[in-house]
């Protein structure tokens, strides 16, 4: 079996970097297939599903696309590009039982479900610009597998809604907070929130529908007064992490008893990681602002720094698959 590993490289002469993962945790790479503005990678159903920043030359709307996945781990053509119906489309979720694809439209605070379902929120939050109107920033499963929910950054609010998007409930994060995206437990009980304006994380628990706020907790040392926002969030081994964008760092977290804690906080190599993948017991972190992709290890609860660091232009998404 080989594992590889792929990034979207969001700028006009970017696209897709396909790498395999050595045993070290270096990386080969393999091929590159050129895009304008991949912004959001996931693989399910043996596809590469693709969103696009703006690839219609008659509106700035959003963009899907999908490839097949060879044996090889080499992609075919793309599929026909079908628009998200709203801007700056930033995440995807294809379900494994539907053929259609949700996607959250960030700009126009909208979330959409293919071939023609929208759905538009209304509102703002009290920390302008960034809240100055609704900004989708995540859609996904939840985790009993029965609703979808999306996350507004603008309106610092979880929507659970129905598979055809009528809404079932809403579940804030503290005022100003800037929810982005969301993690589960394992045993699905529990899911947390990357809070990106004021870089906390929020857990809630989980319940057919309902969420219900426990805690939130800083993922900055307490010596760190700078600009920074989290970006990214990931549960592995029953530990939470969380990446800084601005700190350049990611934060491991502890959740016991209702209560967060954050344990540690380990430079990531490179500015600004949007993104990061646990394959193996290694971290692939995509440092946006600094174009590299960087390595650190996990062991125990703890992370190092591996001395590998790969070029890609904006790097923003990555996935893996193991084949």
């Amino acid at each position: 079996m080989v594992i590889h590993i792929y990034i979207a490289a969001c700028s006009e002469d970017g696209g897709i970097y396909h790498y395999t993962k050595n045993s070290d945790g270096s990386l080969t790479e393999i091929d590159f297939y050129p895009l304008d503005r991949p912004m959001y990678l996931a693989v399910k159903n043996g596809k590469m599903h693709v969103l696009l920043r703006s690839p219609f030359k008659n509106n700035e709307e959003s963009g899907y696309i999908s490839y097949t996945i060879r044996s090889d781990g080499s992609l075919t053509e793309p599929s026909e590009i079908i628009s998200t119906m709203g801007e700056v489309a930033c995440h995807l979720f294809v379900p494994s039982d539907e053929n259609t694809v949700y996607c959250a439209n960030y700009v126009t605070g909208s979330v959409f479900k293919s071939p023609s379902a929208l759905v538009s929120h209304e509102g703002e939050g009290p920390s302008k610009p960034r809240q100055d109107k609704p900004h989708t920033h995540y859609v996904n499963e939840t985790p009993d597998g029965k609703y979808i929910f999306v996350t507004d950054l603008g309106l610092d609010t979880i929507f659970t809604y129905s598979k055809d998007l009528k809404e079932i409930s809403r579940a804030k994060v503290p005022e100003g907070h800037g929810v982005r995206h969301l993690a589960y437990s394992a045993d699905g009980n529990t899911v947390f929130a990357a809070n990106e304006l004021a870089s906390t994380v929020s857990a809630f628990e989980y319940d057919n529908g309902v969420l219900t706020i426990k805690d939130t907790v800083c993922c900055l040392p307490d010596d760190f007064h700078g600009e920074t926002t989290l970006a990214a969030i990931r549960v592995k081994d029953g530990m939470i992490y969380a990446s800084n964008r601005g700190h350049d760092s990611i934060s491991c977290l502890e959740y016991t008893d209702g209560k967060l804690s954050l344990l540690s906080v380990i430079k990531t190599g490179g500015a600004s990681p949007r993104d990061f993948d646990f394959v193996g017991d290694c971290i692939y972190s995509t440092n946006e602002m600094s174009n590299s992709v960087t390595v650190l290890k996990k062991s125990g609860k703890s992370l190092s720094l591996l001395p590998f660091s790969y070029s890609a232009q904006n790097p923003l998404s990555i996935v893996s698959i193991e084949i």
